[in-house]
């Protein structure tokens, strides 16, 4: 054997690990070229994904439980696109393509310690790219890792079906049924690797120098919330139900719910504008928007369409996920202290009740802290709205709290409840911290790109468009949460669900898996 020149496609998947895990990846990617048998007239493509950790729980289309590394993908397109310029513009056609299936089972692990796996695609002669020394044309590589079922299956049919022929950059919109359902995103991937030529031996070279290295990166943000302690009552009302029926006040306890809102969305994602450059927490990393709304956007987001809580409710907004908080303490308040949270969830002899029960099951699954609520969701990037808070974690009565009346008085109390139904009982604002990375160094910072449809990213210009630490974007391959969930599994050490019992600011945090942490707070 001997090293020769053929083209080495890292995919490198950014699965979500634990910061303490994996802060440095450079020891999981192997970007030294490939060592093959000597075939002439043949080239491969290999294609290798990092999955950053041992031990990992691997599903499709996985829910996001927390920042763990967890993922899988079941197949990996990819096609190599030939760039041939032209006048007035450039032409891209597909020449080559591959769909790997069952990916987790056909692909091989590299690496120690089951770091990775990796799949080697030779093309065979009828396959092949000839070298050319006239010509001007430069190649593409161009790939979308996802799952069998998953939420964008039927947009990527298209892509899914094409061998040969006419290129455009994929996007991918959501169906009216999963975004009425608040799916607003679900895990993908994807990345390019562009100029590259064929070299008189017949293998791959970029043509601005570098490393034949592939890399795909989640094209979805996500965005996560673990909380305890949950008040029941909006401020300066507790008082008022001393006397309110104990049967009155569980039922209003148990439709009582959690829910985050957003002053954007989107329900399209454009395949475009990789950050292929990014392999290490840290290093090369962007902030871009590849979401945008499909012409039917209007027709089919009304499901998510609500309110800021302030001022007045009179601003705009859309759901991005909701707690129930019934599933999680199906008994609702039982401690009769005003809060749904760890009380509820021991009996008085210190020993876990029937009163919390994870609707997530436990086990092999996923656990969390007794007494504590989670959700989360993968997001659509989107742009912030100018002027305009970007998150609000509010807490909303699904039934009324009747007032009871005094002994005595006949008079009905019915009309005039304690707390109304579908009454937002507090808000929380959710802020990044004035020195995230995100808003940069300066007061006229200003770096988010949005994709746009032709693959080229465009940077926010405008005194509106400064990322500021109530109003910001929401960007690819970011993870923000409130609350540490570091694990599929509850670690007493680790979990550290935030306390909405208490007016202390909230931590959000990027984990080092996906492109930077990021620290944010909650008013």
């Amino acid at each position: 054997m001997r090293k020769i020149n053929l083209f080495s496609a890292a995919v490198l998947l950014a699965l979500g690990a634990s910061v303490a895990s994996c802060s440095d990846e450079s020891g999981l990617v192997d970007n030294s070229k490939v060592e093959v048998p000597e075939l002439k007239g043949e080239q491969e493509v290999v294609l290798k994904v990092a999955s950053a950790g041992d031990g990992l729980v691997s599903r499709a289309g996985r829910p996001l439980y927390s920042s763990e590394a967890a993922q899988k993908i079941d197949k990996v397109k990819i096609v190599i696109v030939k760039c041939a310029p032209g006048n007035p513009a450039p032409t891209y056609t597909v020449v080559a393509s591959k769909l790997i299936e069952d990916w987790m089972n056909v692909s091989q692990d590299y690496a120690t310690g089951g770091h990775g796996k990796q799949y080697t695609w030779r093309l065979g002669a009828d396959e092949k790219l000839e070298y050319d020394e006239s010509s001007q044309d430069t190649y593409m590589v161009y790939a979308i890792g996802y799952t069998n079922a998953g939420l964008y299956k039927t947009s990527l049919d298209n892509f899914e079906n094409l061998t040969t022929g006419d290129f455009n950059w994929v996007s991918s919109a959501l169906t009216a049924e999963n975004l009425a359902a608040l799916d607003l995103g679900e895990e993908v991937f994807a990345g390019s690797l562009e100029n590259l030529t064929i070299d008189k031996e017949g293998g791959f070279t970029i043509k601005t120098g570098g490393e034949n290295v592939l890399t795909l990166h989640r094209q979805v943000s996500g965005i996560t919330g673990y909380f305890t302690n949950v008040p029941t009552f909006p401020a300066g009302k507790q008082g008022d139900v001393l006397g309110v029926s104990e049967d009155n006040y569980l039922a209003y306890t148990k439709g009582l719910k959690l829910q985050l809102v957003s002053s954007n969305a989107n329900d399209q994602i454009i395949f475009a504008g990789f950050n292929s450059s990014f392999q290490e927490t840290g290093k090369d990393v962007k902030y871009i928007v590849n979401g945008s709304q499909s012409g039917e956007w209007n027709d089919k987001n009304s499901a998510l369409k609500t309110k800021f809580d302030e001022p007045n409710q009179s601003i705009g907004a859309y759901k991005i996920y909701e707690i129930k908080l019934e599933s999680w303490f199906p008994q609702g308040d039982t401690s009769k202290d005003g809060y749904l949270g760890t009380l509820d969830a021991y009996d008085e002899q210190g020993n876990p009740n029937d009163n919390w029960v994870s609707p997530y099951g436990s086990g092999n699954t996923v656990d969390f802290r007794p007494g504590s609520v989670f959700a989360g969701k993968f997001v659509i990037p989107f742009t912030k709205v100018p002027n305009t808070k970007t998150l609000e974690l509010q807490l909303v009565a699904t039934k009324e709290l009747p007032a009871t009346a005094s002994a005595g008085d006949a008079t009905s109390l019915a009309d005039n409840p304690i707390v109304a139904a579908n009454t937002i009982i507090k808000s929380w604002r959710i802020n990044l911290s004035s020195t995230d990375e995100q808003l940069g160094t300066t007061a006229a910072s200003n770096h988010v790109e949005v994709v746009q449809k032709d693959g080229i990213p465009a940077v926010l210009t405008g005194n509106n468009s400064e990322e500021k630490f109530d109003s910001y974007s929401i960007v690819r391959n970011h993870l923000y949460g409130v609350g540490v969930k570091s694990t599929d599994g509850y670690d007493p050490d680790k979990d550290k669900p935030e306390d909405l019992s208490k007016g202390q600011t909230l931590i959000l945090k990027v984990n080092d898996n996906w492109e930077l942490i990021h620290k944010m707070e909650i008013e």
